[in-house]
């Protein structure tokens, strides 16, 4: 990728609104991490043990406690916060076209917007609408009814099946799939027979998606993912979930249909929820854990099943003695019959 041209840490700093400390003129080109940090990149710092054998010519962002005498940067008291506006800043905005390539197959019944791009070879069925400024890469599928709002992009290869609408701004990676048929089937004596799946999906506003991540459509109301919910790669939502406002849903995650999360719900890698589970307001779900009940609002929990993560964790440090505590409970049995056998002569 192609350096930007270089800004001294006068002007970032003024377009960040933050002190410097230094030379202010020292010119940066790039931003870093400790490992690949030069002289002409800055390097976002916010703990000690990140300056570790950090060279003193290196420019930091951190907070101004972490400052050594001789070393310039820009005092920031929450890097990590800073860290996303530095890299927007040193790295250029892609442009947005506009207009339908050639070899993009769009129906008549479409409605494209003047200020939206259709790439080739994506297709855009009948009753869809691209709204103002949406990005619609090389492959991609827009089924009938469908709905992209304003400034959403969908990348090269992503599909959005008949009826999916998806607000404003949102980022769907390639190889998403919205909109695909629910698991739903019921028993009979011939086999399990499908249930059609009727419903849409609907996304709000400055969501992303992450690439091979499908949310299934509803059996006859829509599956509903919040505005500001931040998806990863191969997460799989079931139909009729309702997925709140700014939740976070790590790789590999799988949440059955019809449960719900409130608002700020994080689940972390490899989270599995069962099936018409409610997990409340800001809980968080550590890395492989199994949800199979109703979660309070802002607990943390971990393990299979689901329970307070501080429990868990005594749980886990507890096996670790299996063991010894087996070969101990042997023992005592033993001399529990020796005693037994001396008694009863």
């Amino acid at each position: 990728m192609a350096e930007k041209k270089g800004v001294t840490l006068n002007t970032l700093a003024r377009e960040l609104g933050l002190p410097v400390i230094g030379d202010g003129e020292r010119v940066m080109r790039w931003v870093a991490s400790p490992e690949e940090a030069t002289e002409e990149t800055l390097c976002a710092v916010w703990d000690e043990k990140a300056l570790a054998g950090l060279n003193m010519r290196v420019p930091i962002a951190a907070p101004e406690a972490l400052f050594q005498e001789g070393r310039d940067g820009i005092v920031a008291e929450r890097p990590r916060e800073l860290l996303p506006r530095l890299l927007a800043f040193f790295i250029p905005t892609a442009p947005r076209r506009k207009g339908i390539h050639p070899a993009a197959a769009v129906s008549s019944e479409a409605s494209v917007d003047a200020g939206a791009w259709v790439g080739p070879c994506a297709v855009v069925e009948a009753g869809a609408v691209i709204e103002a400024g949406a990005q619609i890469g090389a492959g991609a599928y827009i089924g009938a009814d469908s709905r992209v709002g304003a400034g959403t992009v969908v990348e090269p290869r992503a599909v959005l099946l008949a009826g999916v609408r998806v607000g404003k701004d949102c980022l769907l990676h390639s190889g998403c799939v919205l909109g695909c048929d629910g698991f739903g089937f019921t028993p009979s004596p011939q086999g399990p027979v499908k249930i059609p799946q009727i419903g849409g999906v609907t996304v709000g506003d400055n969501v992303e998606i992450g690439a091979c991540t499908t949310v299934d459509r509803g059996t006859l109301a829509d599956t509903v993912i919040g505005s500001g919910t931040k998806i990863d790669n191969h997460v799989q939502v079931g139909h009729n979930v309702r997925v709140g406002r700014s939740c976070i849903l790590c790789s590999m995650t799988g949440i059955a249909g019809s449960s719900i999360l409130e608002d700020g719900v994080t689940l972390s890698v490899q989270v599995g929820v069962t099936d018409h589970v409610r997990i409340g307001t800001g809980a968080v779900l550590a890395a492989r854990t199994g949800v199979t009940k109703d979660i309070p609002a802002g607990a943390v929990m971990s393990g299979f099943p689901a329970r307070p993560h501080a429990e868990a964790r005594r749980a886990l440090a507890l096996s670790a003695d299996l063991p010894w505590l087996f070969k101990r409970l042997h023992a005592l049995e033993r001399e529990l019959e020796a005693l037994q056998e001396k008694k009863e002569s």
